[in-house]
């Protein structure tokens, strides 16, 4: 049976990261105990190098015997490992790697091969281990010198291990997902690892922008290809409350169930009582990321878990799949390669931020999304596609996009202009448009607000140029305070080309809190295309996401707001999980079959 990966990052709560050099077996069985009590099946556990390595690479005797009781230890708790191998950094300190003093990494990969091929070796038979993790963050303990030296040295490391051990997954343990260094982008490491380990720790003052945050790198993720384990996640509660804490646990794993993730793993099983141990005496709030206190009592989240494990431990997972998504945002090349004199290279955080925006803005208009590349072939399969915010696409997309439109899609593009830039060369043919700025010129300067149909959309100042236009064979449907056209819709062929010269999703993710009324331009393009709707829209900042099976769905309410909420269904509920009736609490979910 498939079941959903639950669990949490381990260290001792005691032995804390020495816990091999420290090594206590009683206080890892009492560990155990616990989390057979609050229902987890795995944890990420780590093999401090320093701890178990000598200056060649070779594993230490006494460390491999350790390693050996501490997975049957598991085993006999039904806890499945996924093994770290290389940890120079942890939790705010990096670690000495005995066989390369020096920290350059990556010009050490026979001594590396050496101590990962000697544990994979060694314990590919045990029953406990569920996949090996290759590092914890190494791109912490050095950035590589450029991405192919990265992608190089991973590729050689996922070959060499699955050579010893095809039977098990093997995974990078950094930071797999839109928010990261380009080399860890999952367009990049596809195909050389065996899943995408989102790490992901996201602040937002806008709470409902700042969850979905987690989703939506759950699906960026998983539309490249991957599966996806939600490898790290978590807050400190010495930063925040027990109960935020709590709800915000509840809430990622229903979200991370009904969004397609094969698993989830919290940051982290306990607090730690050592406070001078390294790396505590310099970064406190790293004490306090556990589900379980320092004097092991349990924190609020520990009750969270243990609900959220009974409610789904008879679910099959294999019964059920990801729904087609009908549209996609689509994003550009240079958000995950490299080119020459692409400025917005330097930019692909901020971009980051604006593919959630757009991502939350079409969730929050119940519209199915995904995110699609500009080099993927089946772009005509969707109903609409997204390009937010975008100031260039590379030059044969556009054409791309045109024959998209005239074969019954609808695409909506928001842009402003960068210097001596055009973002395509088909103004007229695709959206009906005739370019209208003085040579030379910036372009205009972002409208403080628009109207959009009757709704007045205000958008505050900003140091945004944008195009002037004058519509061809376009129709107006955004204005400025002077009349002056800035959205325009064209049909050409079966389908419908939008175009926005106000860069909403940009502005909007640089704001601290959303505009209610941003995103009724994507309920006015989503009815555009015609998108379908399998259940009701919700009050604002409440979502309904779900996955199919055969003759029911598993759906679930999910709230990300902090205010409770109430919903409705138009189908009957077979099985309210977790008994809401009609309400979903603050920041939580409700899990249903329907």
């Amino acid at each position: 049976m498939k079941k959903f990966i639950l669990g949490f990052n381990y260290w001792p709560r005691i032995s804390n990261i020495k816990m091999w050099s420290r090594f206590e077996i009683e206080e890892i069985k009492r560990d155990f105990e616990l989390m057979s009590e609050l229902g987890i099946n795995t944890i990420r556990a780590f093999v401090l190098n320093e701890d178990c390595a000598d200056q060649l690479g070779n594993l230490k005797h006494d460390c491999k015997d350790k390693i050996g009781r501490f997975l049957e230890e598991a085993e006999r708790h039904s806890i499945k490992v996924l093994l770290t191998l290389i940890v120079g950094h942890m939790s705010g300190k990096n670690w000495n790697i005995p066989w390369d003093s020096d920290n350059t990494i990556y010009d050490k990969v026979e001594q590396t091969k050496r101590f990962v091929g000697d544990i994979a070796n060694s314990f590919k038979q045990s029953n406990a281990i569920m996949g090996w993790i290759l590092t914890n963050e190494i791109s912490l303990v050095r950035v590589p010198q450029n991405d192919d030296v990265f992608l190089g040295w991973l590729k050689e490391l996922y070959s060499y291990i699955k050579g010893i051990d095809d039977q098990h997954v093997v995974s990078v343990g950094d930071n797999v997902s839109p928010f990261s260094h380009n080399f860890l982008r999952p367009e990049n490491v596809k195909g050389i690892v065996d899943y995408a380990s989102p790490h992901i720790y996201l602040y937002d003052q806008d709470p409902v922008r700042h969850s979905f945050q987690y989703f939506m790198t759950l699906e960026y993720d998983k539309s490249s290809g991957l599966p996806v384990i939600l490898e790290e996640f978590g807050f400190p509660t010495s930063l925040y409350s027990e109960e935020s804490h709590a709800k915000f646990i509840g809430l990622i794993l229903r979200g991370a169930l009904v969004y397609g993730a094969d698993g989830a793993l919290i940051w982290c099983f306990s607090d730690f009582p050592r406070e001078g141990d390294e790396p505590y005496l310099w970064e406190p709030h790293e004490l306090t990321f556990g589900v379980i206190r320092q004097d092991g009592s349990e924190k609020i989240a520990a009750k969270v878990v243990n609900d959220f494990s009974s409610k789904i431990k008879d679910i099959e997972l294999s019964s059920y799949k990801v729904p087609k998504r009908d549209s996609a945002i689509l994003v550009p090349s240079w958000f995950y390669r490299n080119f020459q004199f692409v400025y917005e290279q330097n930019k692909r955080w901020d971009f980051a931020r604006v593919l959630n925006q757009a991502f939350t803005f079409a969730r929050l208009s119940n519209i199915q999304v995904t995110f699609a590349r500009e080099e993927d072939e089946n772009l005509s399969s969707y109903k609409l596609l997204i390009i937010p915010s975008v100031t260039r696409l590379l030059t044969t997309t556009w054409r791309k996009l045109l024959k998209v439109v005239e074969n019954g899609s609808t695409i909506y593009f928001s842009t402003y202009t960068l210097t001596h830039l055009s973002a395509t060369h088909l103004w007229e043919e695709l959206f009906g448009v005739i370019p209208n700025n003085y040579a030379g010129s910036k372009g205009v300067k972002v409208p403080e607000r628009i109207r959009l149909n009757n709704n007045i959309l205000e958008l505050g100042q900003s140091n945004l140029y944008t195009y002037s236009f004058k519509e061809k064979d376009a129709k107006v449907i955004g204005v400025d305070d002077n009349n002056n056209g800035v959205i325009f819709i064209a049909k050409r062929g079966k389908g419908n080309a939008i175009l926005s010269t106000i860069p909403l999703e940009l502005i909007s993710s640089n704001n601290e809190t959303m505009d209610k009324r941003h995103f009724s331009l994507y309920d006015h393009i989503g009815r555009v295309a015609n998108i379908g709707q399998s259940f009701p829209k919700q009050d604002f900042g409440v979502e309904i996401q779900y996955l199919e099976g055969k003759g029911e769905s598993l759906i679930a309410v999910l709230n990300h707001t902090w205010e409770d909420k109430e919903y409705e269904l138009n189908v009957k509920v077979k099985e309210d999980m977790d008994s809401c009736q009609g309400v979903v609490r603050a920041k939580s979910g409700c899990l249903m079959r329907v």
